[in-house]
């Protein structure tokens, strides 16, 4: 706070020694250093109320920039909500589809019942090395 040098604080105190004298310099010491305390207490009591206030202002602006970012992140949110919904009722599923060839053909109980009592044919030997062969000879698709 003030730039004193340890060469002018002896000045001082050498000063005070022969002004007040070495009988009375220790009661005057202490009533100096009471008037020091009653003159920092307000000063300390501002300090802190004036740091209190700059807690209190940092404060506003954290719990505004806070209220900013979660009015957008909300923004998004409903925005996704939207995105969300569209798509869904865009892609509209029937609950209960029905095969397209069960639609169109018509079912004829006398043939479906005469192909369920044939049984299937097997292959014999001969069929299967043919058709392996022609496989071979032909090649990959």
């Amino acid at each position: 706070m003030f730039d004193v040098s340890w060469s002018e604080l002896l000045i001082l105190g050498l000063v005070t020694l022969i002004f007040v004298g070495p009988k009375e310099l220790p009661r005057f010491l202490g009533t100096l250093g009471r008037y020091a305390g009653v003159v920092r207490r307000p000063a300390n009591e501002f300090r802190s109320v004036f740091e209190q206030a700059m807690r209190e202002a940092e404060m506003d602006q954290i719990q505004k920039e806070m209220q900013a970012v979660s009015e957008g992140v909300k923004a998004s949110l409903d925005d996704a909500t939207r995105a969300a919904e569209s798509v869904k009722s865009a892609a509209k599923i029937d609950p209960d589809p029905k095969p397209e060839a069960a639609k169109t053909l018509p079912v004829d109980p006398q043939t479906d019942a005469s192909q369920d009592a044939r049984p299937a044919a097997v292959p014999d030997k001969a069929e299967t090395e043919t058709a392996e062969a022609n496989k071979a000879t032909v090649g990959p698709a």
